[in-house]
């Protein structure tokens, strides 16, 4: 037994002797070499039945004589283990063999493979070509064949240098021939009435320090529709801006040259009023007195729409803006707020951001003279402002605004009349009123300066109403501007 047991532990792989026990027939190890103890982790085998040094599956599988060699991963050591068997009806000899740095390599080649295909479904429209030092040619992968042309199956083994002389990209031999110098090369060229995008690069080291291991990387891919697309969306950008400062101009100019001919009825109208108002009768000062009121709503509707017009320009610099020194001034200026006895309530702090602070202004004071104007009859008006910040990724995707941006929430929240939620969106649109002017004053441009001004800032404004409860309108607007 002694010399049986020497040779089992010279022996590099484990071995292992098992009978089965008399009691239950079971098979328990009767020898185990160093080299099966340390692989399993057990001081001492001998004597343990198969299942206790086995995982039971395995022990179990072995023990139906269902395979003659199994492979499993003991999760206590992180190893993988190849059990091979010999079965008799007295005695199972089993031999192990550590593959985890097997196991592993296989793993890491599927991993690879995996990330291989994905890569190469992403670039599916793409040539891809990888060469060596001397340019020939590792791997080709990519649906398109603009470089092989007439070269059908693999082109594994071939040169670049050769391919590049029977077609129209022998342009791109200059660039591959540069690469390995630590140069990249990012080019387009019509080619054939066709625009083709080449990108020529590689690796730049290896890590077993041979540089002759270094990869060339060349990507291929038909750009033509794509610049075509690019164009006409630049043409397009250039019309609409060229049409929003035409409509600017319009209406700054159309609203100045109104403003002449309404002054001059607003002075007669007065002129009347002061000279003939003993002689008019009750129709003719009823008839005055309805020309100035048209006079001074035309008059308002003038000033609003230069309002609007002056809010459409985006070309103002942005600078650091403190939302609580906008609010504090916005307030100061608001006579209704004492004339309505109104409660607002404002939080403790508000951020910093980069705005155009005339416009910050204006959007504020619309949003608390809109709560203050719609107010309930039968309660006295209470407005409360509030605000937090978020991450873009954190806000609903029907804000539609950039998840890489961090952002502020600011509410307005009043239990005036409120408004039907279907009018939601309507109630930012110019010109557009939910209630007659006998009942609320206004031109129905306020809040539609509020969107243009959130728009101008790469933000947004939503609204939520209740009738008879109140209203809830929220502006989200970006920490910082830029792309």
């Amino acid at each position: 037994m002694d010399y049986l047991r020497n040779i089992f532990d010279i022996t590099p792989n484990g071995l292992l002797l098992l009978e089965p026990s008399p009691v239950d027939k079971t098979w328990h190890c009767k020898l185990a070499n160093s080299a099966a103890a340390e692989l399993l982790g057990f001081s001492k085998i001998e004597g343990m039945p198969l299942d206790k040094f086995f995982p039971a599956d395995v022990a179990e599988k072995i023990s139906n004589k269902s395979v003659d060699s199994i492979h499993f991963f003991l999760n206590d050591h992180n190893r993988w283990v190849l059990a091979s068997t010999r079965q008799t009806d007295n005695q199972l000899s089993i031999a192990l063999t550590d593959i985890t740095e097997l196991k592993e390599s296989a793993f890491a080649e599927r991993r690879l493979m995996r990330l291989y295909k994905s890569l190469t479904n992403s670039l599916a429209d793409n040539e891809i070509i990888l060469f060596d030092k001397n340019l020939n040619i590792l791997l080709s992968e990519g649906v398109p064949r603009f470089v092989r042309l007439d070269l059908e199956g693999d082109l594994m083994g071939k040169n670049l240098n050769n391919l590049f002389e029977n077609n129209a990209f022998t342009f791109l031999g200059e660039y591959v021939s540069k690469v390995f110098g630590g140069e990249r090369a990012d080019v387009e060229r019509e080619i054939n009435g066709r625009i083709y995008k080449a990108s020529v690069y590689s690796d730049g080291h290896d890590d077993d320090g041979k540089p002759d291991n270094v990869v060339g990387v060349l990507l291929l891919k038909d750009v033509s529709e794509l610049n075509k697309k690019q164009r006409e969306l630049e043409v397009r950008v250039q019309q609409l801006d060229r049409s929003n400062r035409e409509l600017q101009q319009f209406a700054y100019v159309a609203s100045h040259d109104l403003q002449e001919p309404l002054r001059k009825i607003m002075s007669f109208g007065e002129r009347l009023t002061r000279k003939y108002d003993a002689l008019l009768t009750g129709e003719g000062k009823e008839y005055i007195s309805r020309m100035n009121n048209a006079a001074q709503r035309m008059e308002t509707l003038i000033n609003d729409l230069l309002t609007f017009s002056r809010s459409t320009q985006t070309d103002r610099k942005f600078e650091l803006t403190d939302l609580n020194s906008v609010f504090t001034h916005v307030l100061a200026d608001m006579d209704t707020v004492e004339r309505t006895k109104a409660q607002i309530t404002l939080p403790d702090s508000l951020p910093v951001i980069e705005s155009i602070p005339s416009q910050m202004r204006q959007l504020f004071q619309n949003l608390l003279n809109n709560a203050l104007k719609f107010a309930h009859k039968d309660r006295p008006p209470q407005v409360e402002v509030s605000c937090r910040l978020a991450a873009g990724t954190e806000l609903p995707e029907n804000y539609a605004l950039l998840p890489e941006k961090d952002y502020c929430i600011i509410e307005i929240e009043d239990n005036g009349i409120g408004f039907d939620q279907s009018n939601a969106e309507r109630i930012f649109t110019i010109f557009q009123r939910l209630h007659g002017r006998s009942e609320y004053g206004g031109s129905g441009v306020g809040l539609a300066i509020c969107k243009k001004i959130a728009d101008n800032h790469q933000g947004a404004i939503f609204a939520d109403g209740l009738e008879g409860k109140g209203a809830l309108f929220t502006v989200v607007l970006p920490l910082k501007q830029g792309n």
